[in-house]
């Protein structure tokens, strides 16, 4: 590898455009594709900000997705990272953004500047992040579910709130988790939209709504949360156990355990939850 500084950062910048959606064993001498993007965040120097700020201005979308997702993250996986350069890379995701809208509006730049802008935290972003929240392609509304998470902006958990009501399940489920577990906010509109989600199809939204009710102490909840624990058992439906404390689920978390839900090795990763069952148990007096 070149001794030359800027050489070997435009490499890594050329590698982390290398399977970047692909699944991929990183590497550690030579990391292509979102190993090298973490390599190229953990620097969180001025060097690599000015680069990425130029990446988001390439004519290739590679490219622009390479320098979104620096910049959203610029060392944030440093030991006890403090945020830095973050009116640069507000500025230089808000006008990718801009741009982006305007040209040639790639669907994967358009999520990926969204995903990076909500690690920004910038309630500045609101506004055109909720200008997609119709967008067509599933990716970019997911995009715009990571973009508004986690802020306390009623403007903000509206679009949340309708997008949890979205066609697509992953959608619904990212953004039912982040109404129910990100904000503590509790208000009619919240609890409501968590309510219309305990009979989704999909059992990862009824169980993150199930828990974000459970948080706010809503024991309306609970036959649900009975049905679910006959059905499968899941972290979230443990944590709104323990989060509701009540000797009422004692017989449903018993027969999960005899069921065989608490720990499932027939997948081909599995999962143990005996521990968090053991904590909901204790918490509800079984």
């Amino acid at each position: 590898m070149s001794t030359d500084p800027s050489t070997d950062l435009k490499s890594l910048f050329d590698r982390a455009m290398i399977g970047l959606d692909e699944e991929v064993e990183a590497s550690e001498a030579n990391p292509t594709g979102w190993a090298a993007v973490a390599a190229l965040q953990r620097s969180g120097s001025r060097e690599v900000l000015d680069a990425a700020l130029a990446a988001c201005t390439d004519c290739d979308a590679l490219r622009r997705r390479v320098g979104a997702s620096v910049l959203g993250q610029l060392g944030h996986v440093l030991p006890d990272f403090q945020p830095v350069f973050e009116e640069e890379r507000h500025q230089g995701l808000a006008g990718l953004l801009a741009a982006e809208r305007e040209g040639p509006g790639d669907p994967d730049v358009l999520a990926d500047v969204c995903a990076a802008l909500g690690h920004l935290h910038d309630p500045r972003a609101i506004p055109a992040l909720l200008d997609l929240r119709a967008h067509p392609e599933t990716r970019v509304r997911r995009g715009v579910v990571s973009g508004l998470t986690g802020h306390a902006a009623q403007e903000a958990i509206d679009g949340l709130i309708e997008l949890s009501a979205d066609a697509d399940e992953d959608v619904r489920d990212w953004a039912t988790f982040g109404l129910g577990q990100m904000i503590e906010a509790n208000t009619p509109d919240i609890r409501a939209a968590l309510h219309a989600r305990l009979d989704d199809p999909c059992d990862a939204v009824r169980g993150e709504a199930i828990e974000g009710l459970a948080t706010r102490g809503d024991r309306s909840l609970l036959p649900f949360l009975i049905r679910e624990l006959s059905e499968g058992v899941s972290a979230p439906l443990l944590n709104a156990a323990t989060a509701l404390a009540t000797p009422d689920l004692c017989e449903a978390l018993a027969a999960a355990r005899d069921g065989g839900l608490v720990v499932q090795t027939t997948q081909p990763q599995g999962f143990d939850l005996t521990e968090l069952w053991q904590e909901a148990r204790r918490a509800c007096g079984c």
